[in-house]
Parts: structure tokens; sequence; C-alpha cells
């Protein structure tokens, strides 16, 4: 009896044997630390530890530095992820959609005009009887994506009560804004703050009664690049806002938050029949340059300019007599591809024609009440 108590109490004999094997192992390798020497390792590998060592402290201590700029300037664009937010601008930068820009402006020789405008529509599916312009014409390749149509190439629809699209795209989100501060979807998934993206709350302006509505296109490469007005409207005043480039497909759209909120927009306000009316024109990586066809003075993505979620100035400008736009007329447009958001009063009896997904074409009804 007594054996087999002592049988029972004492650590199985496999059981020693592996634990005094690892205790082996940790003693060779605390050996093997004493007599490793820094100086033995090969030149190029210490080199490479270096330099990998200093790149990761100081992007550690930029990022740090970034969000400390948010906290400081106080978070104006309601960012939720300063981290994400720092590593998009590390892989999307400015710099490097000015470089594609300036690369767009070069003039193409004549004689290469037609084959690389005609491989581009190819590869887009663009319908190259509607441009107003043979395709030699356009000297480079920011003329050629904010080229013009032929006339009654987009029909504008007759809805007194509603708006028609603004541009060629494709209808991400709409929804409505319901509160003030209120936060919507870029696309189902993630979200941007109203007050932050206008610069001002609409909520709080609207008229008794009536309902914020909001609808986000989407224009691809391939689209017709510039845009129009989407109802009779007046518009009084101009804001530029500073910001990122970052891309505004789908596949981050949904993942990401503040993507509209930080990225480098001009938000032209005015009134419709029903109210405010709120049109933006948003940037995306490669697209930074947004024009104005009333305001030619217009400046975007410019180098020295502070994003304005890191405590740089809304740029504003006021027009006192008013610019006064039928439905369908030419407001403006991008170089490449990028997104339109129409923030917008209604009465309570607007109705969608459109859904997310739906493409669309300049004067086709979005909706009406």
């Amino acid at each position: 009896e007594t054996a087999n108590l002592f049988l029972f109490s004492c650590p199985s004999r496999s059981h020693t044997s592996k634990s005094g094997g690892k205790l082996f192992d940790w003693m060779k390798a605390l050996k093997a630390l004493r007599r490793w020497k820094w100086s033995e390792v090969p030149k190029r590998k210490r080199q490479l530890t270096y330099i990998s060592v200093g790149v990761a402290c100081a992007t550690a201590t930029m990022e740090n530095k970034f969000k400390e700029c948010i906290d400081i300037v106080g978070n104006p664009a309601d960012v939720t992820s300063p981290h994400t937010l720092f590593w998009l601008r590390v892989l999307f930068g400015r710099m490097r959609s000015r470089w594609l820009g300036a690369l767009s402006e070069v003039r193409i020789p004549v004689a290469l005009r037609t084959s690389l405008y005609g491989a581009f529509a190819w590869q887009y599916s663009i319908d190259v009887s509607e441009i107003r312009y043979p395709l030699d014409s356009f000297g480079s390749f920011n003329d050629f994506f904010c080229r013009k149509l032929v006339d009654d190439a987009r029909p504008v629809t007759d809805v007194p009560n509603g708006l028609v699209s603004p541009v060629d795209a494709e209808v991400m989100t709409s929804g409505v804004v319901s509160e003030k501060n209120a936060r919507v979807d870029q696309v189902k998934g993630a979200t941007y703050s109203v007050r932050a993206f206008l610069g001002y709350d609409p909520v709080e302006t609207r008229s008794p009664g009536s309902v914020v509505q909001y609808v986000v296109l989407y224009l691809s490469p391939g689209n017709y690049h510039r845009i129009h007005s989407p109802c009779e409207v007046t518009i009084s005043k101009g804001r530029h806002f500073c910001g990122e480039l970052l891309p505004v497909r789908s596949w981050l759209l949904q993942r990401v938050n503040d993507i509209f909120a930080v990225n480098e927009r001009v938000v032209l306000h005015g009134k419709w029949k029903h109210g405010q009316m709120n049109l933006a024109a948003v940037g995306a990586a490669n697209v930074g340059n947004i024009f104005l066809d009333f305001d030619s003075k217009l400046q975007t993505n410019r180098l020295r300019d502070i994003a304005v979620h890191c405590g740089g100035d809304i740029s504003q400008k006021l027009y006192p007599d008013g610019i006064k736009l039928a439905p369908g007329a030419s407001v403006g447009g991008f170089r490449l591809g990028s997104t339109v958001v129409l923030i917008f009063e209604t009465p309570s009896s607007f109705q969608w024609k459109v859904a997310p997904g739906d493409k669309v074409k300049v004067g086709q009804t979005l909706g009406e009440a």
C-alpha cells in the first residue's frame, strides 16, 4: 500500500525527462547567447537591422504626432480611428496625386492621341460617338477626362418637384439625416459626420416639417466627368476643404469610417424649391483636381495647403448675387473619377426613384415629392 502511494505521488519518468529536456534546451540557449557577439553578424545584416529599427521608430513617432495634432485642433472631422487614417495617408499620400496630375497634363503628340484615347475608351466602355470633339483634339489625358458631350446626349427629365442626377454614376447609398450631429453611411458598413463634411449641420437649419436627405454617387474612371445641376438652384456659397486623397471605392468605404469627412472636397451651398441644397464634389486617390465653370480661381490639392482635419482653414467664398442654375446646367467637373454627394431638404412626401447599385446618367430622375 505504501508503494502504491509512492507511485501515485511521484511524477512519471516520462514527465521528468520532458521537463529536464526543456531545462537543458534553455541552458544551451543561454550559453549560446553569452557567446554571441553583435560584431560577428555580417555587416549587411547589421546595416539592415539599423535601418529597420530607425524606420520603425520614426514611423511610430510620426503616428504619435499625427494623433496629437488631431487632438490639439479638436478633431474637426470627428475621426474615429486616427491610427487607420495615418496608415492610409502613408499609402495614398497627396503628393502621389500631384505627380499623377502633372503627368496627366503632359501634352500628347497628335499622332498618338487617337490610339491612346481609343484604347482607354475600349477599356472602360466609353461611347466615343457622344464626345463633342474628335479624339485627336484633346491635348492631354486631363483634357480627355473632362470632355464635353454632344448636345442632347444627356436629355434632362422634367421633374418640377424633384431632382435629376448631376453626374453619370453608380448610386452607392441614400437615406435621411434624422438628427443633429448625425453620422450617415458612406456605404453600408461605415459612416462619416455630416457636420464635419459640410462645415455646418443641415438639420439645425431645416424648415419645420421638412426632411434632410442624402445620396452618394460614384463616378468610375470611364464615366463622363462633368457635374451638372440637379435642379433649379441658386448657389450662394462655396467651401473648399483641403484634405486627403484616399480611394473612394466601395471596398474601402465599407470598411473605414470618415473617408468623406477627411478627403479633399468642394461643397456648394444654395437653395432650391424645397429648402437648402448642398452639392459636394469629393476628391479621391489620383483625383485632386476639381474645377467649377463659374469660378476659375478655385484651386484644389495645392502644395502648401494644410488639411482641415489637421488644423487647416476652410476656404470660403460667397456669391452675393447668387449663381442661378437650371436643371442640367453645367457646374464643373473632375479630372478622372470620384464622388458627388447631395445633401438637401425635402418635404416628407419625397420618394427615391433609384436604389443603391443603380447606374444613372445626367438628367435621369433621382427622386421627387
